[in-house]
């Protein structure tokens, strides 16, 4: 068997090692060692001086041995990939990036960005800068996702209650509340932020004073006084007055107020038609 190995030996090569004949004497003393205690997956290859790499450490073998023999080292290399910890990584970031598409509404949030932005095309008039347009956009992205994750912080205990709502990442336990508000602060200021500093301070005025509008005044009224119905329509109605604000330079004309005017009285009737179909809902919640 040994001499079948032998005559074979001289074409082989393991990661970079030539296996000589010569080398297998080497080997063939080691029959005498248990299995066990020096198993056949770990025999140690035995390189030829004119084959011997420059760092051996970095295929995994341990140098210094002064018989030649190169064994392998039990120290995993660095370029090892620890594929449980990727795999946990990879489902992580699915888990939390799910949570925060839900916990800014993102489908109503890019709603209200194209209100915004259909207002910016109007007030641009006959050339529409495309670069203004993408951070009026972003912008206004950022600041409504903030205004609906608020939303939902302040109302984890009714949403708890509603079947509509119970499955929300907040009341059914899948992120915390200092994570939904450190999100939303974050998105709120960047974005506030962001149509400061690339469009001017009227439509970052617009954009943070409807975050307020929205979270702070029309999410408490919701429990308190059929009024919440006209200033949630005054929070639909901003988006598009922002995007001409940010394309007119600050401008604010009569010709700016009708888009806004229409969403407006549109609103009203959409949120009685909602209210009606979700009225068990609404009860159940308080």
């Amino acid at each position: 068997m040994w001499r079948n190995s032998a005559s074979r030996s001289s074409k082989l090569i393991w990661n970079g090692y030539a296996l000589s004949p010569s080398s297998l004497s080497t080997l063939r003393s080691s029959r005498s060692v248990p299995n066990s205690v020096f198993p056949l997956s770990s025999v140690p290859a035995v390189a030829s001086p004119s084959h011997s790499p420059s760092d051996p450490s970095k295929l995994g073998f341990l140098p210094g041995r002064s018989d030649g023999i190169r064994a392998l080292s039990s120290v995993p290399s660095p370029a090892a990939v620890d594929i449980p910890s990727l795999t946990y990584g990879v489902q992580l970031a699915r888990h939390y990036g799910q949570c925060f598409w839900e916990l800014s509404k993102a489908r109503l949030s890019m709603l209200v960005v194209a209100t915004s932005g259909t207002g910016y095309v109007l007030g641009s008039g006959s050339a529409v800068d495309f670069a203004g347009l993408c951070w009026t956009c972003a912008g206004t992205m950022m600041v409504a996702a903030s205004a609906n994750s608020l939303n939902q912080v302040f109302e984890i205990k009714n949403d708890a209650l509603m079947k509509r709502t119970r499955n929300r990442p907040l009341p059914s336990g899948r992120m915390s509340v200092p994570q939904a508000v450190a999100f939303a602060s974050s998105v709120g200021l960047a974005g506030t932020a962001m149509l400061a500093c690339k469009t001017n301070m009227m439509a970052a005025g617009l954009a943070a004073s409807n975050l307020v509008l929205y979270a702070f005044v029309y999410t408490p009224l919701k429990q308190i006084h059929p009024v919440n119905t006209w200033v949630g329509a005054v929070v639909g109605a901003i988006p598009p007055l922002l995007g001409w604000a940010a394309a007119s330079g600050g401008q604010i004309s009569l010709n700016s107020m009708i888009l806004p005017a229409a969403l407006y009285f549109w609103q009203i009737p959409h949120f009685m038609a909602l209210a009606y179909m979700c009225r068990h809902d609404y009860a159940a919640g308080g």
